[in-house]
């Protein structure tokens, strides 16, 4: 079945829990709203996207409150891979030719500045969330080093960027355990860490800073009024000036036909025991986190607890798989056969936001009262942060750089929400058929 009822956030509520919330202590929050509410702004959505937003916008001095529909970091910030790395999903020469060198080069920058900030946030509040530099990119193809060598040499000469490091066939397999891989692409300027505890680290600065987050709280709907926007939960309405909407794949019709801009997918991780660092590097020498080039990816590494943190494997049914750990050891017992002796602990999913052209989709409703960010294709760590920070600017009067992002132009997925999840499916098959080679 292609598609239910019921809203996206709910998909989670049977899963018994990720790693990531059994890694955290989660901080005191209201259970949900009780009344009716007057802010500067609303917004809605308990990611990285909302959190950031807030965090920016009540540093300025704005009156903010947060409505999330679960528990703050229930979507895709509190699921993913851990990854963080500079850029967007797709390669600089791709998106020079899209959008044209010098908005391309806009983008390099902002991205570079993404990381930074969440670097940033690490320190200045002092959050404890694993952060280890290093993320691989391991060539699955024989032909994938060809690709390495013109990135390298691109982003030498175009961008004065030097923070790669090549690898052939013996040296990637003395990085990486395993025999499935040609060739590999070290980012030193990428780093992988706890997405949740970032997450909560933000969270506990806003508590400080007098952001009122209700969780438990979904939104049904926003109306425009005569001095801004009112926003309704089914009991209760925020009136605010503003509302952020920061939901990404978790969208559902809120928006309105804002989310046939993306297709939402559903992809899952699972988490071993912990192993020890000793055994921990007998697969990764050095403890990057690492991705693979296939259209489907594997992705890993390990936490800091030295659990290996396996993700791969995709679905695009609004139905989440029952028992992902299955889903997913098939793949990591490929990839590392000697993982088998390894109990695993947990097994999740979250669902991401891809667009056609794997570009972020930002957009302004309701004459520029209502803002949103999403689409980030699975490189949301760094992206979701810089968007939160590109909304405050936009709001705080500031467009031009919020702008870069909400002039890339995005296809619309045909056949509405009925018919988007069986045509994505249907053209992503040969993709997935040429994975299996």
């Amino acid at each position: 079945m292609l598609n239910n009822k019921k809203n996206t956030f709910e998909q989670h509520d049977n899963e018994s829990g990720s790693y990531y919330f059994h890694s955290i202590l989660k901080p005191d929050l209201f259970s949900h709203l009780q009344e009716n509410l007057n802010a500067d702004i609303c917004i809605i959505g308990g990611g990285l996207t909302g959190v950031t937003s807030a965090l920016n916008l009540a540093k300025n001095g704005y009156k903010v409150v947060l409505l999330e529909a679960r528990k703050v970091g229930w979507g895709a910030s509190g699921r993913n891979g851990g990854q963080l790395s500079f850029g967007l999903r797709r390669e600089q020469i791709y998106i020079e030719k899209l959008l044209g060198v010098n908005h391309a080069k806009e983008l390099w920058n902002l991205g570079l500045e993404a990381v930074q900030d969440v670097k940033d946030y690490i320190s200045t509040y002092k959050i404890d969330c694993g952060i280890q530099q290093g993320v691989m990119h391991a060539g699955y193809y024989k032909k994938d080093y060809v690709n390495f060598h013109n990135e390298i040499e691109h982003l030498q000469k175009y961008y004065d960027f030097d923070n790669f490091k090549y690898f052939d066939e013996k040296e990637i397999q003395e990085q990486i355990n395993s025999k499935k891989y040609y060739s590999g692409l070290l980012n030193k300027s990428a780093y992988h860490l706890n997405p949740l505890k970032l997450l909560y680290g933000l969270v506990r600065e806003l508590i400080n800073l007098k952001v009122m987050i209700f969780e438990n709280s979904p939104v049904e709907k926003i109306e425009e009024n005569h001095g801004g926007v009112s926003v309704f939960t089914k009991h209760n309405i925020i009136n605010a000036n503003f509302a952020v909407v920061g939901c990404n794949g978790y969208l559902d019709n809120l928006l309105g036909k804002v989310r046939n801009k993306y297709m939402p997918i559903n992809n899952y991780i699972i988490a071993t025991e912990p192993i020890g660092e000793e055994n921990a590097r007998k697969f990764i020498r050095n403890n990057y986190a690492v991705c693979d080039t296939r259209f489907i990816i594997d992705y890993y590494r390990f936490s800091e607890d030295w659990r290996m943190l396996f993700g791969g494997g995709e679905t695009f049914t609004s139905n989440f798989l029952r028992e992902a750990k299955y889903f997913v050891s098939k793949r990591m017992y490929k990839v590392f056969p000697d993982l088998k002796k390894y109990k695993i602990d947990f097994s999740w999913g979250g669902t991401l936001a891809i667009t056609i052209n794997r570009l972020p989709n930002f957009g302004a409703l309701m004459n520029d009262k209502v803002l949103y960010a999403q689409g980030y294709s699975g490189h949301g760590l760094a992206l979701s942060t810089l968007a939160g920070k590109l909304i405050a600017e936009k709001i705080s009067g500031t467009s031009n750089r919020f702008n870069f992002f909400q002039s890339i132009s995005h296809f619309t997925i045909p056949g509405g929400n009925l018919l988007r999840r069986p045509i994505y499916a249907s053209a992503v098959a040969y993709y997935k058929f040429r994975d299996l080679y």
